[in-house]
């Protein structure tokens, strides 16, 4: 008996044990035995052997430079808590440069749950800038290019990509696309999806209970958003994006209780790539999905489609300046106010509290953002990231609230 109560006063005191989570900082150079203070940083070089020995629920915190070369391993023993998630963030937004993995520049593998990755510039992979097969990956405020493939997020529940700038990744027009995801209760918000070689978020091969809300998606070859459904479960989200001058919309293929509302769907033809070349739509329905399970009304879509619903319209969305890719509502947009509180985001691109009534697509009507002041730090007016006219090296913040 007194053995017994020997093992259940152990295994309580083992059950109580708290890890406490700790600052490491990371740098391109250091040395091998650094402690990981910030005078005295993880080397790069050393760094994947640190993150296997210090183990998970830690933050780790990238200081300014170029990381070339390696791709970091995310295991099972570095997995975190939801009360102390493993941290990835860089110490100022993309100016830690993950570059040149000749696989995924970050690779969070399965069982490797509740990681956050924050901040960084992600270039030039092999494969893809940020890779994850774990649930409860949150993907935020990164800057991703020129990558064979964006961001990807297969099989998993509970992942968030958010507040990210993906673009001109992949050289293939079938198989590179900006988000490549599937899985269940994704959260895909508030990112600016452009340029990429095929899909601006390619959901495939089943998403379920997901939203996909706040997406600035445009100038990608072939369609802003591809998503297959699971058949079975459905129950998807589509609002509140703004998807403009893709080679198509939004294409819903298997679906089942989906819900699309609020939505610019525009000028998705600039370059005639079609699921079903004959098909104009906005918005493309496959003939294998349960259309009267769908839910789609107060869309913007240009042009309309057969399933727009009653609310839905047909007009010029009057960004501010179409060719400077500034969508922006006008002061005479009809996309304002013509929403409905039914299925909405809550905020705004921006984060700000969106009111009734509620404005069509991922901006709410702001008169800031119409001056020119807010813009004055940007080259020539273009929302991109270039040298200002001044010279400077200016990383222009587009999630800046006004």
């Amino acid at each position: 008996m007194k053995f017994r109560n020997i093992i259940i006063v152990f295994l309580f005191l083992v059950s109580t044990i708290v890890v406490t989570a700790k600052e490491y900082y990371v740098a391109p150079l250091g040395k091998a035995d650094a402690d990981g203070t910030q005078n005295n940083p993880i080397s790069w070089k050393f760094f994947q052997d640190k993150l296997s020995d210090i183990g998970g629920g830690h933050t780790f915190i990238f200081k300014s430079g170029i990381y070339t070369g390696r791709q970091i391993n995310l295991y099972p023993p570095n997995a975190g808590t939801p009360q102390n998630p493993t941290v990835l963030k860089s110490e100022q937004k993309y100016k830690a440069v993950l570059h040149g993995s000749v696989g995924h520049n970050i690779y969070v593998r399965k069982g490797c749950e509740w990681v956050i990755i924050d901040g960084f510039e992600s270039s030039g992979a092999d494969f893809t800038g940020i890779k994850s097969n774990a649930d409860y990956t949150v993907i935020r405020n990164c800057w991703i290019h020129n990558n064979a493939q964006g961001i990807e997020a297969h099989n998993v529940s509970g992942t968030v990509i958010e507040r990210n700038l993906i673009e001109y990744n992949g050289q293939h027009l079938q198989f590179d696309h900006g988000v490549y995801a599937d899985g269940t209760k994704l959260v895909i918000r508030d990112n600016i999806v452009r340029f990429n070689s095929s899909f601006g978020l390619h959901l495939y091969p089943e998403i379920s209970g997901s939203y996909i809300e706040n997406n600035l998606i445009y100038g990608n070859v072939r369609y802003g958003l591809l998503l297959f459904s699971d058949p079975n479960t459905g129950h998807n989200k589509i609002i509140n994006n703004s998807i403009v001058r893709n080679g198509g919309g939004i294409v819903i293929r298997h679906g089942k209780a989906e819900i699309v509302y609020n939505n610019i769907i525009a000028d998705n033809n600039y370059l005639s790539w079609r699921w079903d070349s004959t098909s104009l739509d906005a918005i493309a329905i496959s003939k294998d999905t349960d259309v009267n399970s769908l839910d789609i009304d107060f869309n913007l879509c240009r042009p309309m489609c057969k399933q727009a619903g009653k609310h839905s319209f047909d007009k010029k969305p009057g960004f501010l300046n179409n060719m400077k890719c500034l969508f922006y509502l006008k002061p005479d947009s009809p996309a304002k106010g013509k929403g409905t509180v039914k299925y909405y985001a809550k905020t705004d691109f921006w984060g700000k509290e969106r009111k009734a009534p509620i404005d069509i697509g991922c901006f709410s009507f702001n008169e800031n953002v119409i001056k020119d002041a807010y813009r004055s730090d940007w080259y020539l007016g273009w929302p991109f990231h270039k040298r200002d006219i001044n010279g400077r090296n200016v990383i222009v913040n587009l999630w800046q609230k006004p």
